[in-house]
């Protein structure tokens, strides 16, 4: 469980970030006298006076989607939050594997103790969302398919949105001191028409198509939850955080319900593209086996 003293920084930062994205001043809807008490987190605060519109309390174009199976977006505070300090993670470049090029597998020892801090802070994330909503106990299967807010948010979308924003600041202090500069955080990859090749998106280029073209001018590419690159920046380990509701569902890959995707399996894309089979994380299950086919 995190302690209040360290999660009141990051609070502060995501509430200034949104409140200056607008989520919270804009002008319609501030009237109807919804108000948020002291245990609103700010995306929900937001949902609150906006019901259903996902996209603008989290930037995230699938979250509308996560009202129907578990969300995994990470809001639009954290990710901008996250865009800030990218440049200290940064400093070395992201490459995917090719015929010609591929990337060297992390010592054994090594991704064993990477792959049990990732598994620490899902659990510790799931548990603290727990705590907050639920005095420590798991949801039932009948409560997940409740509406939460508005009229299609279900707690299993809303609960797996805020499940990730508390695990990304703990990863963020345990991937830093095992892997400095090797690993990313929910990175994003566009599809460059000029070369024919997949590439790694800056968070700066993503913050300034979100801010010319909105969230739409995304579509189209790919974010994993993280990834971790070898020492020439090769793409060597994928993974995606999965918080089943209730907790006895297995983690599993979703498909894509439209797009250049469509019918697709989330994980069978990330593997075409990024060129490695990518794992699920879950906070039953832990790092989930790779099924032989």
């Amino acid at each position: 469980m995190l302690h209040t003293a360290k999660r009141w920084p990051v609070r502060l930062l995501m509430l200034l970030v949104v409140l200056q994205g607008g989520c919270l001043l804009e002008s319609e809807s501030v009237e109807d006298g919804v108000k948020c008490g002291p245990r609103d987190m700010t995306p929900e605060c937001c949902l609150k006076q906006f019901p259903g519109q996902w996209e603008r309390c989290t930037g995230s174009p699938e979250a509308a989607q996560a009202a129907e199976v578990v969300g995994r977006a990470p809001s639009l505070a954290f990710k901008l939050v996250a865009a800030g300090t990218a440049g200290a993670v940064a400093a070395q470049g992201v490459h995917i594997h090719s015929a010609e090029r591929r990337g060297a597998e992390l010592a054994a020892d090594l991704l064993t103790e990477v792959e049990t801090e990732i598994v620490r802070c899902v659990r510790q994330a799931d548990q603290y969302v727990n705590d907050h909503h639920f005095q420590g106990r798991s949801p039932s299967w009948e409560l997940c398919q409740q509406l939460k807010v508005g009229d299609q948010t279900t707690w299993a979308a809303y609960l797996g949105i805020f499940k990730h924003e508390q695990a990304w600041p703990c990863l963020h202090e345990a991937l830093k001191k095992l892997l400095p500069e090797r690993y990313r955080l929910h990175p994003r990859f566009q599809f460059n028409e000029r070369t024919g090749t997949w590439e790694y998106m800056d968070p700066n280029l993503v913050s300034q198509i979100v801010t010319q073209q909105g969230w739409k001018g995304l579509k189209g590419t790919i974010e994993p939850d993280l990834i971790l690159l070898d020492k020439k920046g090769f793409v060597v380990h994928v993974y995606d955080l999965k918080f089943p509701c209730p907790e006895a569902h297995g983690a599993k890959w979703e498909r894509y319900s439209e797009g250049r995707w469509r019918d697709e399996l989330q994980g069978d894309v990330y593997q075409d593209i990024l060129g490695v089979q990518p794992r699920l994380v879950s906070p039953r299950q832990g790092v989930v086996p790779i099924k032989k086919k």
